[in-house]
C-alpha cells in the first residue's frame, strides 16, 4: 500500500495508546507521563509527528488517566501542526494495555499503525513495517535483534525467533533473540486476539500477540541500526535525551571541525534552545547577526578586537548547527528553512572576507589586499556552487572524500579563528581562499578524466 511521492502512510491510519498513568516515570498522581518533555516535544506529540513524517493522516490516540489534560494537549497539538486527531477513551485504562487497542476498534476497519507513546523511535521503522505489509491479515510487529544496544534489556519485551516467524513473546522468555520495539502494523484479527486473552484473565497486548503466534499470523520485521527506545523511568528519559543529541550530527556531511568540535558544543546549546520560543530560522538569523558582528569587528584592526572577532566567528560557527538540530528535534525541518540558512551563510561568509579585507587595508592600503580578497571570496562562494552545480548536473553529489572535508565551510571558519589568535586572521583568509580554488580545480579535472 505504498503510495508515490514518499506519502507511503497515507493509507495507513495510527494508533497512539496514550492512557497509562506512569508511576515510575512521575511518582504520585502528577502529570501524565504522555505530556513528558522531552528536548522541546511532549512524549506524546513527538510519537504523532514521528507518524506525520511518513505520510500518516489518519490518527487515533486513546487516553485514559488524567484524560482531561491529555485531551486538552490533543487540541493544542492539532492546531499547532494543522493536525485532525480523534480522541478514544478507554474506561478500562487501570487493566493492561491491550484495552486501549480494543477501545479503538470501533473507529477501525483495515489495517492500522500501532505505537505506544512513551516509545522514542525513528519513523523510518514504521516505513520499514509499511513494506513489509504484503496484503494479507498477517499482522507486523518490529523487533530489534542487535540486544547490546538495549538500554534497560531487563525490563524489555522479548521476543523469540524463528527465521521471521515469532515464536514466543514476554518480559520473562528466554532464551530470545530480539526485544519488541512497542511499533505494530497491525490486522483486524489482533482484536479478536485481544478479546480471548482478556477473557482468560491477561488484558495485555503481549498476551493478544501470543495468540495471533498460535494462529500463525504474526511476522517479525527486523529493524536493528534504527534509533528506538521505551521511557518507563528517570534513567530511561536521561537515555533518551542523550541518544537523541547523539544522532544529531550529519557524519557523511560534517567537516572535521563540526563532527569533533562543533557538533559537541552545538548540542549542548541545542538541549537548551529547543526549550525556548526560538524557531529554526529565528536560530540561523541569531547566527547570522553573531557573524556580522564578528566581519565588522574585523575591519576596525587591532589585536583585541581581531581577537574578539575571531571568537565570534567561531561562535557563529556553531550556533551555525543548532538551527538544524533543533528542526529535526522538533520536526520542523522545510526547504525554505535549509534554503534560507544556506543564503545566510554566503551573505555573513562575504562580509567576514569584507571585513579582513578592510582591516588589513588599513595597515596595508594596497591594491594586493583588495585581489587577494576577491581571490578568497570567489573561492569560498565558488566551492559549494561547483558541489551544487554538480549534483544538478549529474545526478549525483561529488564523493564525500578529505577534499570534501577540506572544503567546508567549518574549517574555513576555524581557520579563520586560529589566524585571528595570531593575530594573522588575512594570511589564513587567503591560504584558505587558494585551498577552495585548489579543490574546485581538483573536481573539474576529476570530471573531465571521467567524462574522457
Amino acid at each position: 500500500m505504498r503510495v508515490p511521492g514518499g506519502q507511503e502512510g497515507k493509507g495507513y491510519p495510527i494508533v497512539i495508546l496514550a492512557a497509562g498513568r506512569g508511576s515510575r516515570l512521575k511518582k504520585g498522581d502528577g502529570e501524565p507521563k504522555p505530556l513528558t518533555r522531552l528536548l522541546g516535544l511532549t512524549l506524546l506529540e513527538r510519537a504523532v509527528l514521528s507518524a506525520r513524517e511518513v505520510g500518516v493522516e489518519e490518527f487515533y490516540v486513546v487516553v485514559g488517566y488524567g484524560k482531561e489534560e491529555v485531551i486538552s494537549h490533543i487540541e493544542e497539538i492539532e492546531r499547532r501542526h494543522g493536525l485532525s486527531i480523534r480522541v478514544v477513551e478507554n474506561p478500562h485504562w487501570e487493566e493492561e494495555n491491550g484495552t486501549s487497542v480494543l477501545a479503538a476498534r470501533e473507529h477501525l476497519s483495515g489495517p492500522f499503525l500501532l505505537a505506544m507513546c512513551d516509545h522514542v523511535f525513528d519513523h523510518q521503522i514504521l516505513r520499514r513495517l509499511m513494506e513489509a505489509d504484503d496484503g494479507t491479515d498477517t499482522s507486523l510487529i518490529a523487533v530489534d535483534e542487535e540486544l547490546d544496544r538495549i538500554f534497560d534489556l531487563d525490563e524489555a519485551t522479548k521476543v523469540r525467533l524463528e527465521g521471521e516467524r515469532p515464536v514466543a513473546i514476554g518480559k520473562g522468555i528466554s532464551p530470545f533473540d530480539a526485544v519488541d520495539t512497542g511499533l505494530f502494523l497491525c490486522k483486524p484479527p489482533i482484536f479478536d486476539a485481544l478479546m480471548e486473552a482478556r477473557k482468560e484473565g491477561d488484558s495485555s497486548l503481549s498476551a493478544g500477540i501470543r495468540k495471533l503466534i498460535e494462529r500463525g499470523k504474526i511476522q517479525a520485521v527486523k529493524v536493528g541500526g534504527r534509533f528506538w527506545t521505551d521511557i518507563d523511568t528517570p534513567e530511561d528519559l536521561e537515555h533518551a535525551k542523550k541518544a537523541l543529541l547523539k544522532g544529531l550530527g550529519k557524519k557523511e556531511e560534517d567537516g572535521f571541525i563540526s563532527r569533533y568540535l562543533n557538533r559537541p558544543l552545538s548540542r549542548r546549546m541545542t538541549a537548551r534552545l529547543v526549550d525556548t520560543p526560538l524557531t529554526p530560522n529565528g536560530i540561523s538569523l541569531l547566527s547570522f547577526s553573531v557573524a556580522l558582528l564578528g566581519a565588522f569587528l574585523f575591519g576596525i584592526g587591532g589585536y583585541f578586537w581581531t581577537l574578539v572577532a575571531g571568537l565570534l566567528v567561531q561562535l557563529a560557527s556553531i550556533a551555525d548547527g543548532c538551527d538544524g538540530e533543533v528542526a529535526r528535534l522538533k520536526f520542523s525541518t522545510s526547504p525554505y528553512g535549509g534554503w534560507m540558512d544556506t543564503l545566510l551563510d554566503r551573505y555573513s561568509d562575504g562580509a567576514i572576507v569584507a571585513g579582513i579585507t578592510y582591516g588589513h587595508w588599513l595597515s596595508f592600503p594596497e591594491a594586493s589586499t583588495w585581489a587577494w580578497g576577491v581571490i578568497s571570496l570567489m573561492g569560498f562562494l565558488l566551492v559549494s556552487y561547483t558541489k551544487k552545480e554538480f549534483s544538478l548536473r549529474y545526478g549525483r553529489k561529488l564523493p564525500h572524500d578529505l577534499w570534501d572535508k577540506v572544503s567546508k565551510r567549518d574549517l574555513r571558519l576555524f581557520g579563520i579563528f586560529i589566524g585571528a589568535i595570531l593575530n594573522r586572521p588575512f594570511e589564513a583568509m587567503a591560504l584558505l581562499g587558494l585551498l577552495s580554488h585548489g579543490v574546485i580545480l581538483r573536481y573539474l579535472l576529476s570530471g573531465y578524466r571521467k567524462r574522457q
